[in-house]
């Protein structure tokens, strides 16, 4: 109750110091707004079309001439209502309007019929009749519509139908293996890669990020010429097997997913002090106890957290399973079918929320009961502890796993440079740069650098800013906002992409079929990774050196402008490279809203692989790779330039 009355003063309080500052809320007010608007009405639409249920419909509007009720109902209301309910298809008919002039039928029909076969049939019910009810008629207009009820109908055909949930099973079961094996290969490379031999970690840390300039699914594209049904192995061996399927995807998400839990891994890893581990050897403990019973407890939180962050992106993975899955069916993928190919909005929604359930439980997991714990390992008075290496019967078996792995990515990258100057691989296997010649591919190269940097210039502002007012104002609710704008990397793609069709298809805010809202839809997807930097980048500076602008008569917008911004420019370009990055390689949300003139590089490496044209896809993809690694380079100059330091 204490607790209770605590909390409920510090919100009253907060409300009433935010309020005194009309400039930030003016601010504040403003970024609640787009935040609401563009991440949480779009969840929320698609929430609320996975509860509706669209039947189709035909109205029959008739303008009479007859003169009572008691005639208007004899004559014509029952006479059109008993020959109707023979119409085949029909789940509903009844009278909405009559008047002394006019009535109004509504015919609703099964949920997938033809409503222009509806209003065939309808015609043809009538015509017996027509003759006799042709004198009270003085116009007849027929009108097919939709109608919307909210039901759970479309969930109960979701478990009704194995196939469905097949989809969804299958995701969980690849987003766990995915997440499993990516922990363990990430643990070893990072491990060695920070105390393995001095001449490997160079190499090896190289290897674990390049997969992050690449397309997600360019290592599906690879894996179809080293081992699809024509491809390099398969032809060699002349083997009866290909990895189409299970076996593809899965090796195909490990290669794509590791850069960001080696990243994780390497960064818990690399802060853990050694002196826990000397005293460990100090008492008698073997090497084995030192590995399994100290530091990959201590390492524990980064893991779990790496972890997590896998398995949101695998199960929302949408390139790789549409490429290489074969016949196993992925929600993701699914989604998109139905969405595009079925025009099945409903059930799309549907798979688009269990997309969202076991993210969202992951993300809440990871903000509200991993969030900032972490176990110490350095304390008081910083010391230079002396390097560690690790001990041959760990450092083989572990070798044992980096190696092969770093093999696989590295003959990805070759197929993909293989496959883009030969004819046609393992079938004419001449040398050629025809597959550099084309102009859509150009075209969608330069849509993409303008996507990119579109995103990259909204994303970094619009986080920082907000990490500002949440760590040094005062406002109420202030975790809620917070909790709001990190939905939008918690969300998988698919339902941001299915979500902006539905929220902004119609007035007063139309953006579909433009190129703003694919720029938006990205910027605030990535918004939460400038928040995270932002924050991060505030907490390590003192608020006197604000307090002391106030003193001297500075502003509360000109001390950030002048002071803060300067001093979390790093924040900011760290944002900006992400943004970029990503926005270069950008599939799941975005395939949802491309539209003609607006071909993104990603998006059209992946038509072109569908049809079979896979030279011209790795052609494209090899340019996309050096685009965005001479961005990346030029962005490195600008920060050395500028004497800003990116993390």
């Amino acid at each position: 109750m204490q607790h209770s009355d605590r909390y409920f003063t510090k919100i009253v309080d907060d409300t009433r110091q935010f309020f005194r500052s009309p400039g930030l809320v003016a601010v504040t007010t403003t970024a609640a707004i787009l935040i609401f608007l563009f991440i949480v009405f779009p969840i929320g639409s698609v929430l609320q079309k996975s509860l509706t249920v669209s039947y189709p419909t035909v109205s029959i509007h008739y303008r009479h001439n007859i003169a009572t009720p008691g005639d208007l109902e004899k004559k014509l209301i029952q006479p059109v209502m008993a020959v109707l309910s023979s119409v085949p298809g029909l789940v509903k008919s009844n009278v909405v309007r009559k008047d002394p002039q006019t009535v109004l039928i509504l015919l609703r029909f099964e949920k997938f019929w033809d409503d222009l076969k509806g209003l065939n049939d309808a015609k043809r019910a009538i015509r017996p009749i027509q003759a006799t009810i042709e004198p009270l008629i003085e116009e007849v207009k027929y009108k097919l519509s939709k109608e919307r009820i909210y039901s759970t109908e479309t969930y109960k055909d979701f478990f009704a139908n194995s196939y469905y949930w097949h989809s969804l099973r299958n995701s969980i079961i690849l987003a766990v293996v995915s997440t499993t094996i990516i922990t363990v290969i990430a643990f070893c490379l990072a491990y060695v890669g920070l105390r393995g031999p001095r001449g490997a970690r160079g190499p090896l840390r190289m290897i674990g990020l390049l997969p992050l300039v690449a397309p997600p699914f360019i290592f599906s594209l690879s894996l179809i010429l080293l081992g699809g049904r024509s491809g390099i192995i398969t032809k060699l061996f002349d083997l009866d097997f290909n990895l189409y399927g299970w076996p593809g995807v899965i090796i195909a998400q490990v290669i794509t997913f590791l850069p960001l839990g080696y990243l994780m891994i390497e960064n818990i890893l690399r802060s853990l002090g050694t002196n826990m581990e000397d005293a460990a050897t100090d008492m008698g403990a073997t090497d084995y106890d030192i590995l399994f019973k100290i530091t990959i407890p201590l390492s524990f939180p980064g893991i779990l957290k790496a972890a997590l962050l896998v398995f949101l992106l695998s199960i929302a993975d949408f390139g790789n399973p549409m490429l290489i899955s074969g016949n196993v069916h992925f929600l993701a993928t699914d989604a998109y079918l139905y969405w595009v190919g079925e025009n099945n909005l409903e059930m799309a929604a549907v798979f688009c929320v269990f997309l969202i359930v076991p993210s969202m439980l992951m993300f809440i997991i990871h903000e509200f009961i991993l969030k900032g714990k972490s176990y110490t390992t350095i304390g008081g008075k910083p010391q230079q502890g002396e390097e560690r290496s690790i001990p041959s019967k760990i450092l083989y078996p572990m070798l044992a796993v980096v190696i092969p792995v770093s093999m696989v990515i590295i003959a990805c990258f070759g197929m993909i440079f293989l496959g883009a100057f030969t004819k046609i691989l393992m079938i004419n296997n001449a040398f050629t740069l025809e597959h550099f010649n084309s102009p859509n591919g150009i075209r969608a190269l330069i849509t993409s650098l303008k996507f990119a940097l579109g995103a990259a210039c909204i994303a970094p502002l619009f986080g920082v800013t907000l990490s500002y007012i949440l760590i040094r104002k005062r406002i109420p609710f202030k975790r809620v906002l917070e909790f709001l704008s990190l939905l939008g990397f918690a969300v998988p793609g698919t339902v941001m992409g299915v979500g902006y069709i539905l929220a902004f298809n119609t007035p007063p805010i139309k953006l579909t079929g433009t190129f703003l809202i694919m720029i938006i839809n990205e910027a605030f997807r990535n918004l939460s990774v400038s928040l995270e930097a932002g924050s991060s980048k505030l907490h390590q500076i003192d608020v006197a050196i604000e307090e002391a602008a106030f003193d001297m008569g500075a502003s509360a917008m000109k001390t950030f402008f002048k002071i803060v911004l300067p001093l979390i420019s790093s924040a900011l370009l760290a944002g900006f490279i992400y943004t970029f990055m990503v926005g270069m390689i950008a599939v799941s949300a975005v395939i949802f809203l491309i539209s003609p003139g607006n071909d993104l590089a990603a998006l059209y490496i992946l038509a072109v692989a569908e049809q079979g044209m896979l030279g011209m896809a790795c052609a494209i993809s090899i340019m996309l790779i050096a685009v965005v690694l001479l961005c990346l380079g030029a962005l490195k100059l600008v920060a050395r330039y500028t004497r800003t330091e990116v993390y």
